[in-house]
């Protein structure tokens, strides 16, 4: 698709990820552009880590023709080397850092949507929306922001700032954003703390400090574990929802109250689920609830206990202390 860029009427959107999250990447535009009202292509833009051709292809073929503009950006993570993230995100999510420099100066905003989102209303209010001189808008992250201010232990190391948002959705007024320096300042962070629990989303939150503007949380809806998003009607279902955490409505391995709303828009892509990925997921899930099973099993922790412990240890009184539970 051919890649064009009018300053004049620009709205362009911003993801970024590596190969291995090329599905939720297609399904997150897929909905993006389902949920278009504008009329004209949408104008997208991706930081990618080590996409072939042949998955690039994949991603543009999941959507409309002629429903978006894809440019693709390659992104070389060697410069976050030193920078770790947790578990169940990508060196990629460093990334967003770069946004502001793959724009020229005429183009006022970006709005960055992570690629496990899903885009369930059209987005022009979002565009429209007044920031008031910040430098972004976004939504405070719910789960995580409330754990800090309840003075959990296991986030002491979350940076203290007067308000914590997540980055998933970042409405970005590209001019504020070169002025208050906010790649340099979360670069700086990073440097000095460079295993920050959580990476870039915490870089951001300390250089944006003050600087940013609240949304409705509507555009940032993160309660996906706890609600149907079927179930929900106007005006309570989302504009944006994320699918926060490392519960991912598409991983069988995890509680997935959401998999066959999330699927819906996934068997519109080039990525359906097939009959042996429908069978390898089964599986996943028998194995998922019998390793739950076992773990509650007495007996299975004993032997577990025997094999992990060195046969130079093993003797009559060295069987292990397991309490009944």
């Amino acid at each position: 698709m051919m890649f064009t860029l009018d300053s004049r009427v620009s709205r362009p959107f911003v993801l970024a990820c590596d190969e291995g999250y090329a599905m939720p990447l297609a399904t997150t535009l897929r909905s993006l552009v389902e949920a278009n009202r504008s009329g004209w292509p949408l104008e997208v833009h991706i930081l990618s880590v080590g996409f072939s051709e042949n998955v690039k292809r994949k991603v543009v073929n999941s959507l409309p023709e002629g429903s978006a503009s894809i440019r693709w950006l390659p992104v070389d993570l060697a410069r976050f080397a030193g920078w770790s993230t947790i578990e169940h995100i990508s060196k990629a999510t460093y990334a967003r850092l770069l946004i502001s420099s793959i724009f020229p100066d005429g183009v006022h905003r970006a709005l960055y949507l992570d690629a496990d989102t899903l885009v369930l209303d059209d987005l022009s209010p979002l565009w429209e929306m007044d920031l008031e001189g910040a430098v972004l808008g976004a939504v405070p992250d719910e789960g995580l922001g409330t754990e800090v201010r309840l003075g959990n232990e296991n986030l002491a190391a979350v940076p203290g700032v007067r308000d914590y948002f997540n980055a998933g959705v970042l409405l970005i007024d590209l001019a504020r954003w070169r002025e208050e320096g906010i790649p340099e300042k979360a670069l700086e962070y990073l440097k000095r703390y460079p295993h920050s629990p959580f990476s870039d989303q915490d870089a951001l939150n300390v250089a944006c400090d003050g600087l940013w503007k609240r949304l409705d949380p509507r555009w940032n809806y993160q309660a996906h574990c706890k609600r149907r998003i079927s179930d929900l009607r106007a005006p309570q279902r989302p504009g944006i929802v994320h699918f926060v955490t490392w519960v991912k409505p598409w991983d069988a391995r995890c509680p997935r109250l959401n998999a066959e709303f999330y699927d819906d828009f996934r068997t519109r892509t080039s990525f359906a689920r097939t009959p042996a990925d429908k069978l390898v997921d089964a599986l996943k899930v028998i194995w998922s609830r019998l390793k739950s099973v076992l773990k509650r099993s007495v007996v299975v922790r004993q032997i577990w206990y025997q094999v992990r412990l060195p046969q130079s240890h093993r003797g009559r009184n060295s069987a292990p202390r397991v309490s009944a539970e």
